[in-house]
């Protein structure tokens, strides 16, 4: 018996997948860009003369004559399709980790043994577009993977990163600073220099040696940098980087690094936090201070809950206050802009001046000579979430782009890349920028595109 005409309704998207990928270990991750894709939509009728018998547990096999296609695209459809049902062979949904997730949900069923019926198509519901992003389940990386003294690698967390704006738009949205603690001193500029990571760690993973430490800082200096800035206390920092600092009159941007576990564990509160707050209180020289950021990309890596960092942040400004340090100081904290944008607002009354992360190399859309521009629009973005403490000073605390690695789209790893990449940053936002890294770190994990141990950017400097 012969059965009814059916018609069924085809919606393609190109689903949009977000990269994700280990960083610098125990300091802070990266993230990957969001690319839009055009939508091609197209409505195939399908003549069906008749259906077979049906059989649990086996292939079902519906013949398909050659459809009628019609599409919104200039581009034809007429080959014929055929889709069988395997009841067997359909897989499982993945699982989420660290390295990747998924943007589709698992299907209800992994035994489905009859199609489904098709719906009139009066009562097929409008076409939903597949969501941007997704959050990955929490995955931590084992301690026993690092060297003992680092901070434990961070765990793994997707956000929402922006997507650029056309770059004709982009410079005159840099902030500019207002004042305050712009002028008062803690944050002193050389030109389009202000700033460069430093974590006194040789390529082994092993601390430096204090010959090493002491050349290195030289360097920095010999550069026109003013500032660099440390993410902890660990690995000789007060016995020999703070000291060469002081010799050439740089400043510092000291960090209390935080992980998970709250107050038991390593996060806000605890005594792994407070010890270093402690370092900090009783061995800076007050007058070395730019900055203290507390917390590196915490809430983006699931470490710390909002409340509970906007509650440790007024706490560290309360004791180093309490310790003699200026009144003016700046304590604050760092995230990727998407993060800001997403859970930052609860942390605007808690901080004195506002840094965000930015890496231009994680979008892919971004080339190495777009790099300045995308950073300073990026920045404008990010400090509309707190525009208070933007008005005291906007900052940039990561940027920095891979001189070797996987390409990512327009995003080219390699040296004169790099050179490209570091000189538009600089003439962009340098004056507000805090440059990554100083060298290359050898001791970290390659990551997915085999980049994270090349951001040492001295020779693009030069």
């Amino acid at each position: 018996m012969k059965a009814s005409i059916v018609a069924a309704s085809v919606a393609l998207v190109g689903s949009v997948a977000a990269s994700q990928h280990k960083a610098h270990a125990g300091f802070h991750m990266r993230r990957g860009g969001y690319e839009s894709e055009d939508v091609c939509t197209v409505y195939t009728t399908v003549y069906v003369t008749a259906l077979p018998s049906m059989v649990a547990n086996s292939t079902l096999y519906v013949p398909t004559p050659a459809p009628e296609t019609s599409t919104s695209c200039t581009e034809e459809v007429d080959t014929p399709i055929y889709t069988p049902y395997v009841s067997s062979s359909i897989p499982e949904a993945p699982k989420p980790s660290s390295e990747a997730y998924s943007t589709a949900p698992a299907p209800e069923s992994s035994n489905m043994v009859y199609p489904p019926a098709p719906a009139p198509e009066s009562s097929k519901p409008a076409y939903t577009p597949v969501p941007e992003s997704s959050k990955p389940a929490y995955t931590p990386v084992p301690e026993s993977s690092k060297p003992a003294y680092l901070p434990v690698p961070l765990p793994s967390y997707s956000a929402v990163v922006p997507k650029p704006v056309p770059s004709s738009s982009k410079a005159a949205d840099k902030p500019k600073p207002t004042g305050g603690y712009s002028s008062g001193g803690h944050v002193v500029t050389n030109g389009d220099k202000w700033a460069i990571t430093y974590t006194p760690y040789a390529n082994s993973g092993d601390c430096k040696s204090a010959s090493e430490i002491k050349s290195d800082i030289k360097q920095i200096s010999e550069l026109g940098f003013t500032t660099i800035r440390s993410y902890s206390t660990d690995c000789g920092v007060f016995e020999f980087v703070i000291p060469e600092c002081q010799k050439y009159g740089l400043k510092v941007i000291y960090g209390i690094f935080l992980e998970g576990g709250g107050k038991g564990g390593k996060g806000p509160f605890s005594d792994y936090a407070n010890d270093q707050l402690a370092d900090i209180k009783n061995k800076a020289p007050k007058d070395s201070v730019a900055m203290v950021i507390v917390g590196n990309e915490c809430m983006f890596n699931n470490n710390c809950q909002p409340a509970e960092l906007a509650s440790y942040l007024d706490y560290v400004r309360e004791q180093l206050k309490g310790s003699g340090f200026p009144n003016d100081i700046a304590v604050t904290t760092t995230e990727p802009v998407g993060t800001w944008e997403e859970h930052g607002a609860a942390l605007c009354d808690h901080i004195d001046v506002f840094t965000v992360q930015v890496h231009p190399y994680f979008t892919a859309s971004v080339s190495a000579d777009e790099a300045g521009d995308f950073a300073a629009q990026q920045l404008a973005q990010a400090a509309k979430v707190c525009p208070g403490a933007a008005a005291n000073g906007a900052y940039i605390s990561e940027i920095g782009w891979p001189s070797a690695g996987t390409a990512n789209g327009k995003a080219v790893a390699g040296i004169s890349e790099q050179k490209t990449a570091m000189k538009k940053i600089m003439e962009k936002v340098g004056s507000e920028a805090c440059l990554f890294s100083f060298q290359n770190d050898g001791w970290k994990e390659p990551g997915s595109l085999n980049v994270e141990q090349n951001f040492g950017c001295v020779e693009a400097l030069i």
